[in-house]
Formats: structure tokens, C-alpha cells, sequence
């Protein structure tokens, strides 16, 4: 008798007849349609003017619809303040300069979250993720578009990015997620853009998990704002601080997932979801269960995870402490 636990997959779930190219001309029209969404979209791009960007914000769950606000100040990549608010919960994330500081009780695993401000720049960094392995032509709400997918991943399936074909603007996105012990397809669309000192932003974002609704944001304001004031970047009291990476980063990966221990002889239905920081070094700390199954299952889940080893996120090949979040799962065997 024992118990299996896995952490996190990716992989993804479109199917349809491709148009093949050359793969050296796929992955070059590839890159250059990602640039070109970048280039006309991205807000926060070196040399961009301050700006504010205020936005209400609704997470679907089980049915029910949590409402809440996000708040972006930005003046530089090194310099930037972001305040989330849903239901009764508040995130606060402060950089200057090489230094991140966070507070609050927003796990970073509610439903696309990482939506939030549209970054596009993210896409841009992790250019090597999404590099073409097929591309066609489709409709993304009546418009068409020209879209790319990666390679297959572990499990066999892809992620997949759409642009406007009349003028390169990024229309949709879909990437494999893990829910609840399920991978699901998670799409997110990107809705009336409109200008915004050079640049051509989304005022919408609807994000569906196997085509159900799961997250929207609407901008309210976005306007330059060329001299914000130097207190709101004061660190918050209490807050946490890590590293602000300006640059390219890639994520942790594990390198020793004991499973867990436990003496009951059954299986939950459900994952223990731990949140949790991956240190420079590897090892984790400050860990917490953010959905639980019950206390003896959250408590091995948790003793597993402390002893999991991972190669540490790093920031243009330098390591540095990450969050993230994975799931635990126990199977009788």
C-alpha cells in the first residue's frame, strides 16, 4: 500500500488540420508575428511613459462570481505598484529596483489571475515556450487570424497563440491547465483595443476553461501619469521581499518529489493545492495549503512538499526565489 503525488503538468488540447511549412519558416513566421503583437501592445515596454491602469476584475468558481479591482502603477520595470482586491482578499506587490515586496492572501493559483494588466511582455520572455511547431489560418469571433502552436507537450497535446491578421494585434490564447486533478483547455480572448499613447491595448479579457467562463476584466482607466508619488513604492509593512527580475526568467522545475505518507487506505477525490516559495537554493519554504482535503491528508501533503527539491528559478541565468503553487495528489496502489 502507498500513495503517488505529482506536482504540475502542461500540455494542451487543440486539434485541427494544419497547413504545414518548413520548420525553420514556421518557427521564423512565428517569431515574427509574436514580436509584432508585442511591439504594437505592450505598455510596459523600456523607455514607455508612467501610466495608471485601474480595472474591475470577476472570478467564476464552482458558479459562484467573486468580483474585486486591480490597480497597476508603473513607471519603469524596475519601479511598479499592484494592488488586487477579490471579495474580501488584497494583494499588494511593490518593486524598486532589484527588490519585490508582497502582501496579502491572494494565491497566484485563483482561476488567471496572471491575466491581470494584460503583460504581454511575459510572452515576449518566454519566447522560447511558444515557439511555432504548426501554424493555420481561423476565425477568432468572426475575425481572422493567423495562429501558431508549440510542440506537443509531455502529454501530448499544445498551446496556441492567434493574431489579428490585419494588423498583428494578439486576439486569443489558449494553454493546457491543470483544475482540480484535470487538465483542462484554458482560452483567454482579447477584446476592444483601442489606442493608448502609440500603443493598441485590450479594454477586455475573457478567460473560459473548457469553453466555461472563468475570469473577466474590464479596464476602467488607463491614462499617463508622468509624476507619480515616490510613497506608494514604500515597501508595505509586513510585506515579503524577493527578487524583481527585469529580465528573462525560467520558472523552477522539480528534481526530487518524494510522495507522501499516510495510513489511511483511500483515495480523495481532490489534490491538496499548496502554495509555496522555491528558494535560490532549491528548497521551499513558506508553504500554505490554499484548498484543503482534510487535516491528515493537507499535513503529509505538506511534510512531502518540504522535502521536495527543485532546480531554482532563475533571472537571466541567475537564481533567485519564486512562487508557485502545485497540487498533491494521493492514489492507493
Amino acid at each position: 500500500m502507498g500513495w503517488h503525488c505529482k506536482n504540475w503538468t502542461m500540455g494542451a488540447i487543440l486539434v485541427s488540420s494544419l497547413a504545414f511549412a518548413g520548420k525553420k519558416e514556421m518557427e521564423e513566421e512565428g517569431r515574427l508575428l509574436l514580436d509584432r503583437a508585442v511591439q504594437l501592445s505592450d505598455i510596459r515596454a523600456a523607455g514607455a511613459p508612467a501610466f495608471r491602469l485601474k480595472a474591475d476584475l470577476k472570478v467564476i468558481h464552482e458558479g459562484s462570481i467573486i468580483e474585486g479591482t486591480y490597480t497597476e502603477t508603473w513607471l519603469s520595470r524596475g519601479r511598479w505598484r499592484k494592488e488586487t482586491t477579490l471579495g474580501e482578499l488584497h494583494r499588494t506587490v511593490v518593486a524598486d529596483g532589484q527588490s519585490l515586496w508582497t502582501l496579502g492572501d491572494i494565491s497566484q493559483s485563483v482561476t488567471a489571475i496572471g491575466e491581470l494588466g494584460f503583460p504581454i511582455d511575459r510572452l515576449a520572455a518566454a519566447g522560447e515556450f511558444w515557439k511555432a511547431d504548426k501554424i493555420e489560418d481561423r476565425e477568432i469571433g468572426s475575425l481572422p487570424a493567423r495562429c501558431i502552436e508549440t510542440k506537443a507537450h509531455s502529454q501530448g497535446s499544445r498551446s496556441a497563440l492567434c493574431f489579428a491578421k490585419d494588423r498583428g494585434l494578439l486576439l486569443a490564447k489558449a494553454v493546457p491547465t491543470e483544475v482540480q486533478d484535470k487538465m483542462v483547455e484554458r482560452s483567454c480572448e482579447y477584446r476592444d483595443y483601442q489606442e493608448f499613447n502609440g500603443k493598441t491595448f485590450p479594454r477586455q479579457i475573457l478567460c473560459f476553461d473548457s469553453l466555461k467562463p472563468v475570469f473577466g476584466e474590464t479596464i476602467l482607466e488607463l491614462k499617463v501619469t508622468p509624476s507619480p508619488d515616490p510613497a506608494i513604492f514604500t515597501p508595505p509593512v509586513g510585506a515579503t521581499q524577493s527578487t524583481n527580475c527585469q529580465g528573462v526568467i525560467n520558472p523552477p522545475t522539480p528534481s526530487y518529489t518524494p510522495d507522501p505518507e499516510v495510513t489511511r487506505r483511500e483515495t480523495p477525490k481532490s489534490p491538496v493545492d499548496i502554495e509555496l516559495l522555491v528558494q535560490a537554493d532549491g528548497k521551499t519554504s513558506d508553504l500554505k495549503v490554499v484548498k484543503s482535503i482534510d487535516e491528515a491528508f493537507d499535513q503529509a501533503a505538506v511534510k512531502a512538499v518540504q522535502k521536495w527539491r527543485f532546480k531554482p528559478a532563475t533571472c537571466d541565468g541567475v537564481p533567485l526565489a519564486y512562487h508557485i503553487h502545485v497540487w498533491v495528489s494521493f492514489h492507493l496502489y
